[in-house]
């Protein structure tokens, strides 16, 4: 088990601890109230005790009421300062209680110092496997984290599967929203999490660290010892009895809130499985939205941090393109072999095969690069280059060679190819990920029933064969039964769908671009585009000698159809 189903269950064992312990408590308290007033002092100071180590855990119950996540961890660090059980068994039969009961209670006083222990090592533990020692002084960032995992086995041990990345983004979209600026503004982006997913309001949680300060600096405890002494010797039996229904109410209070507080999560939980259902059963390609569509749509705005894409997103048409963006690539992923997306087996890697063209907006690099699970999105050509049928090849197969790439330009005069290097060519390809500067906006164009490369990825798609061993080949064409629902996109809300899909597979990626890059009549830029990498002048195209082992014919044809415009 990991640690998080290890700390949960662990949980619900002192939630069914605490619970009976404030039934025994309530008997006691019968049990006293049948004591003779002539109690001596020594029978008194040890009915104080007893009493006293019980009040201490009710007291510790009181201070986990706040927030809806937070509470377990508050929990996890209070259950441990239970004191062991005290020597109460002879005053307190000589007071008219019984062994069987003082039995049980000291039973259970230990088991709650047991649990109390396993739930310390066991938030450790959780905590070092979410980088609490990398994370350091983002205590926060901990908080998070610890919140996602506990809620993911909390999903689990109700036969409940939330994938992790999906809670984690909503609970930084959410609770801890203050840790990824950008997107709509806090309320806006709570309307619409509610709209989405049918509730009433976002709860609001505490920094579990804090709670956990709070806790450790209490010294109120001592005074409810005294106070318990101070009542027996003065041979108050009545009030103490008193005491101690007082004392199991509390107990059951904080049991009862915190019980409502794991129901909440469940709830929450709940709400986004219905929201992955109605994600993964996304229906045929429209030209508007349903009920159910316009739900997920505003889930991503409220949850997405990114403005570029929010902001594209409040097109009401942009809208419906998105919700067949995602059906597009949910289609292409669901023709993946399980053993690709197995847990353990490591990245991926998407390669976007589509008509492309830079503009003259520029955008931070990083945008390509939208969350987590992108690891980095990979540019092969220089700005303002094409590339042939032979480098689109390289890039699908993964074997492309820095060093055996070359470029040509029509020489109009003689009417034929000349060799062109770009001066400077830069030794690298251009991450997306390591670049420090804007880039062009890129937008891709889909292959449409009228090109012949259609046929051919179609075909592929048909025959489930896109993939090329750690490799998932995507081709911007449009499907079939969609053709007036696809139009030209910016590249980076194609990879953003693909890192929302990423999420319900909890895999990361890194996503290679085969694409013409060349300006389609947008204003030339060459400082800003030899600033970000390298550039070439109009007409140029990058190739490369072919390698033609594992060859796959019809992705050849496919890519020579549409980057080589002549016949296969």
């Amino acid at each position: 088990m990991e640690a998080a189903d290890l700390l949960c269950d662990s949980l619900f064992h002192w939630l069914d601890n605490r619970k009976e312990c404030a039934d025994k408590l309530l008997e006691m308290a019968q049990e006293l109230e049948n004591v003779h007033l002539g109690s001596n002092i020594a029978q008194g100071i040890g009915a104080a005790a007893y009493v006293a180590s019980i009040i201490s855990t009710a007291s510790v119950a009181g201070f986990l009421t706040g927030g809806l996540a937070l509470p377990l961890l508050a929990v996890a660090a209070a259950v441990g300062t239970l004191g062991a059980a005290v020597s109460i068994a002879s005053p307190l039969v000589e007071a008219g209680i019984s062994r069987k009961t003082i039995k049980r209670v000291n039973k259970l006083i230990k088991e709650d110092e047991e649990v109390g222990r396993r739930i310390q090592k066991q938030l450790q533990d959780l905590k070092d496997r979410c980088g609490g020692a990398k994370l350091g002084d983002h205590a926060e960032e901990l908080d998070c984290e610890v919140t996602s995992q506990l809620m993911c086995a909390l999903a689990r041990r109700n036969n409940t599967h939330v994938p992790l990345d999906f809670l984690r983004a909503f609970n930084r979209a959410t609770f801890y929203r203050h840790l990824t600026p950008g997107g709509l503004a806090p309320a806006e982006a709570e309307s619409f999490i509610c709209q989405a997913l049918d509730l009433d309001r976002v709860p609001v949680i505490k920094s579990s660290l804090k709670v956990l300060d709070a806790i450790g600096s209490d010294r109120s405890l001592n005074n409810l010892i005294v106070t318990c002494k101070e009542l027996v010797k003065r041979k108050q039996i009545s009030e103490a009895s008193k005491f101690l229904r007082d004392s199991a109410r509390d107990i059951l209070k904080g049991q009862q809130e915190l019980q409502e507080q794991l129901d909440a999560m469940l709830e929450i939980i709940q709400k986004l499985f219905q929201m992955k259902n109605l994600i993964n059963d996304l229906g045929e390609y429209s030209l508007s939205l349903t009920e159910d569509e316009q739900k997920i749509v505003y889930h991503i705005m409220g949850t997405c941090t990114d403005n570029r894409v929010v902001s594209w997103l409040q097109g009401v048409t942009h809208q419906t393109e998105f919700v067949n963006l995602l059906r597009f690539v949910l289609e292409n992923f669901g023709s993946i072999t399980e053993n690709l997306i197995e847990p353990g087996r490591g990245d991926i890697h998407i390669v976007i095969v589509a008509h492309g063209s830079i503009v003259d907006q520029f955008m931070p690099a990083g945008f390509l690069v939208p969350t987590d699970n992108i690891k980095d999105t990979i540019l092969y050509s220089p700005w303002n280059c094409s590339i042939d049928s032979s480098a689109a090849f390289g890039i699908a197969q993964g074997n492309i060679d820095l060093t055996n790439r070359q470029f040509y330009n029509l020489n109009p005069e003689a009417n034929n190819m000349v060799y062109y290097e770009p001066n400077p060519l830069p030794d690298r390809w251009n991450s997306m990920r390591e670049s420090l500067h804007n880039i062009p906006g890129i937008l891709l164009s889909p292959v449409t029933p009228e090109e012949r490369a259609w046929a051919f990825f179609h075909q592929l798609w048909t025959d489930r064969s896109m993939e090329i061993e750690d490799r998932i080949i995507i081709p911007y064409h449009v499907p079939q039964n969609g053709v007036n629902a696809f139009r030209q996109i910016p590249l980076y809300m194609l990879i953003f769908v693909i890192s929302f899909v990423l999420k319900f597979y909890g895999k990361t990626a890194t996503v290679h671009l085969a694409a013409c890059l060349d300006h389609a009549g947008s204003p030339p830029m060459s400082d800003e585009w030899r600033t970000q990498y390298a550039f070439t002048s109009d007409g140029t195209h990058m190739t490369v000698n072919m390698d033609d082992r594992n060859m796959n014919p019809m992705l050849f044809r496919a890519l020579r159809s549409l980057f080589d415009r002549q016949e296969p």
